[in-house]
């Protein structure tokens, strides 16, 4: 009975890491309200994620609020700048595909999906490198499109995520408590080789 409750059992601890989860993907959807303030909330997320729940070398909750207010500045500006970019493709497809030349529009349906995943592929760069170095705004998106770039695959990878994940959390709204932490996770396995390369150096 005594091994059944040890918080390092089979049971206990992907319970725990579940239940860790779901409190970062609620702090991360409260603190990302304002729309603006996603990418200080992403940054922060990401921090939490490889420092509490892959290292375990920090408390949750102070490890998230501190990393927040750490890239407030520079996660707001830079979450203004994507947030222009994915409106600007969303319109710039809508007013394609509402023009009488079907040629635009079914350049629109090919295209724009495929500049989106590019643009998404790069956009998952840009919090997880502000919360592991120190960049200054136009600095830090340069090298999240540079690493985007020559970590092709990787970034796909982080993009389709991300795009499946914001799908379910869309369609069936109760993702919502567990998804956003969940593909965070996923993308520290794809970014954090990476980033250790770039601290060695």
């Amino acid at each position: 009975m005594k091994r059944f409750f040890n918080p390092e059992g089979l049971l206990w601890k992907p319970l725990g890491f579940i239940g860790e989860l779901v409190m970062l993907s609620l702090l991360w959807g409260v603190c990302s309200i304002a729309l603006v303030t996603a990418g200080a909330a992403t940054a922060a997320l990401y921090d939490t994620v490889v420092h509490v729940l892959r290292r375990r070398e920090d408390d949750l909750f102070p490890r998230f609020f501190r990393s927040f207010r750490a890239e407030l500045k520079t996660g707001c500006l830079s979450a203004l700048l994507w947030l222009a970019l994915l409106a600007a493709l969303f319109f710039g497809w809508r007013y394609l595909t509402g023009l009488d030349d079907p040629r635009f529009g079914m350049a629109a349906w090919v295209y724009a999906p495929v500049l989106a995943l590019l643009l998404l592929g790069v956009l998952c760069w840009v919090f997880p490198l502000l919360s592991r170095f120190t960049f200054g705004f136009v600095d830090l998106n340069r090298t999240a499109a540079r690493l985007a770039l020559g970590n092709i695959l990787r970034s796909l990878a982080a993009a389709l995520l991300t795009a499946l994940g914001a799908a379910a959390c869309l369609l069936y709204t109760t993702p919502i408590i567990f998804v956003p932490g969940l593909v965070v996770w996923l993308w520290s396995y794809l970014m954090e080789p990476v980033f250790a390369r770039y601290e060695k150096q």
